[in-house]
């Protein structure tokens, strides 16, 4: 009776032992599942941001490149500074004349005409002619209370040089101003040896001891 007991408790331990086999089988595969899975879950949740902040740091390089080669342009046009404006790509007219306590007071209007931007500092030198071409009276003097600065001029672009000349004989005695018809002033631009001519048609003082006629530095139309 004890032998059949034993052998039959065999197969009982077997299937016992194989269960728990299993069992811890099961266990070992289930607590590697999650193990497995938070890492994959991180893995793509790296790269996702990796992706966006690369793209970014391309982003922000392709914009830096193009300011600065924007900038390496405007450098490079800077380096090209636009020449002084010449007689021959300029217009000079008389503009907002005013005349008042002996004293005419005027503006000398320069045009840029030609095609590139030039440039204009200091004063102008201007002169009364006569109908011959001749100099009549003295040469414009300086005003400094203006300081000289340079103007640069587009292409059609106008500054102004302001000056005064006396109107007549502006309180001189015929004997002192020998009053002389003018046709026009003969203007030289700031650096220019070459005359532009500005109509000008009234009488003016001749003597050499008046320097009635003044023209202050060449500025932006204000």
């Amino acid at each position: 009776m004890h032998v059949a007991t034993v052998r039959r408790a065999i197969p009982v331990l077997v299937l016992a032992l194989a269960a728990l086999t299993a069992c811890g089988k099961d266990t070992e595969g289930a607590s590697g599942v999650p193990s497995t899975a938070s890492s994959t879950a991180h893995s793509p949740s790296s790269a996702s941001s990796a992706d966006p902040a690369d793209g970014s740091a391309s982003s922000a390089s392709r914009s830096r490149a193009g300011a600065q080669d924007a900038g390496s342009d405007s450098d490079s046009g800077r380096g090209s500074d636009p020449q002084r404006c010449t007689s021959a790509h300029l217009r000079v007219s008389v503009e907002n004349v005013d005349t008042a306590a002996g004293t005419t007071h005027f503006q000398l209007v320069f045009q840029n005409t030609g095609d590139s931007t030039c440039t204009l500092t200091g004063f102008p030198g201007v002169s009364f002619r006569g109908r011959d071409g001749a100099q009549i009276g003295n040469a414009a003097d300086r005003d400094t209370d203006t300081a000289a600065t340079t103007v640069t001029l587009i292409p059609n672009a106008h500054a102004a040089a302001d000056a005064q000349a006396p109107s007549g004989r502006s309180g001189y005695s015929e004997a002192e101003c020998r009053l002389k018809s003018v046709s026009f002033l003969g203007v030289f631009p700031p650096g220019s040896s070459d005359q532009i001519d500005a109509p000008w048609k009234t009488a003016e003082c001749t003597s050499s001891a008046i320097h009635g006629l003044k023209v202050g530095p060449v500025h932006p139309i204000r």
